[in-house]
């Protein structure tokens, strides 16, 4: 299928019975301008909230791991279009959807995300971006209609990852590139984990396995955060001996004293400026807090 073949159009969202104009905003013919259009239910379940998006959001700024890990995954994005349409699945609060803003200011961006505060925030930041509030596992675009896909630690909240997956290769065009960040070590999973509605850690070369089942191509899998594993994974396990047993009220204390401790450093800069020459120089540690594959659409997509 050529790209003319496939433009991309959404369906009307759950609350019109047409898709509204977009101007840095859905422009309902009430005379409203929305963040979001929405093709979920309000009660539709999902491995997060609007709490856990506030803990989050400034925190995920700035952190150096956070900032390593957008990089990463903008410099593994492939050629591009003068004017492609790319996709954040599971947009969040947006910080990556900036970035890309910033890096292909000539891109028509979509933003994909379940939880609405998130896409609140997301639109106040990158206006320009068409935002979604839609399922993974049910986008509503057009087979064989985006260009690329980036999707930052999101599939670990989807139960079936599988079927997000044969989503994500369904609206790729052929010979496009997706890449995925998810959290790696299946023996680091504690109460945090828990806590944030993650239904896995990842095992080395799952999420590259689960993709091959799809029909998507593996292009590249390595870890983010390997000079800072280590420590990272003594205390991963000291939590899981000492705090796996917390619940209610408790873990939730725990978690947000956690995240209020959890600051930018020069040291871990450093070494995420290291690990990228690192990588650069083609040396990939077995290991890391998280993995990044780089998936391509084959030729000939059904």
């Amino acid at each position: 299928m050529t790209r003319s073949e496939a433009p991309l159009t959404l369906p009307p969202p759950l609350d019109s019975e047409t898709v509204p104009a977009f101007d840095r905003g859905w422009l309902y013919p009430d005379g409203s301008r929305r963040a979001y259009l929405p093709y979920v239910q309000d009660d539709h379940p999902v491995n997060w909230s609007g709490e856990l998006e506030q803990l989050h959001a400034e925190s995920g700024r700035e952190h150096f791991i956070d900032v390593w890990t957008r990089g990463a995954m903008l410099e593994r994005i492939g050629v591009l279009p003068a004017q492609a349409t790319i996709v954040d699945l599971g947009c969040s609060s947006g910080f990556l959807l900036e970035d890309l803003s910033a890096a292909h200011p000539q891109a028509s961006l979509i933003g994909i995300d379940l939880v609405a505060s998130g896409l609140h925030r997301a639109h106040v930041l990158v206006p320009g971006a068409r935002l979604v509030q839609a399922d993974a596992c049910s986008l509503p675009l057009p087979a064989c209609s985006v260009d690329a896909v980036l999707s930052a630690n999101l599939l670990e909240h989807v139960a079936d990852d599988v079927r997000a997956l044969a989503e994500l290769r369904r609206i790729l065009r052929p010979r496009a590139h997706a890449v995925v960040v998810v959290p790696s070590g299946p023996n680091t999973y504690d109460y945090y984990d828990r806590f944030l509605g993650h239904e896995r850690r990842y095992g080395r070369g799952e999420l590259a396995r689960k993709a091959r089942e799809v029909g998507l191509e593996v292009l590249l899998d390595i870890h983010l955060g390997s000079l800072l594993y280590p420590p990272f994974w003594l205390t991963k396990q000291l939590n899981r001996r000492r705090f796996g047993h917390l619940r209610g009220a408790a873990l939730e204390q725990r978690v947000a004293a956690d995240i209020a401790r959890t600051n930018d450093s020069l040291a871990g800069r450093t070494l995420c400026r290291l690990e990228r020459r690192l990588l650069g120089a083609g040396l990939r540690l077995p290991f890391g807090i998280r993995g990044l594959t780089v998936l391509r659409c084959p030729e000939h997509s059904p």
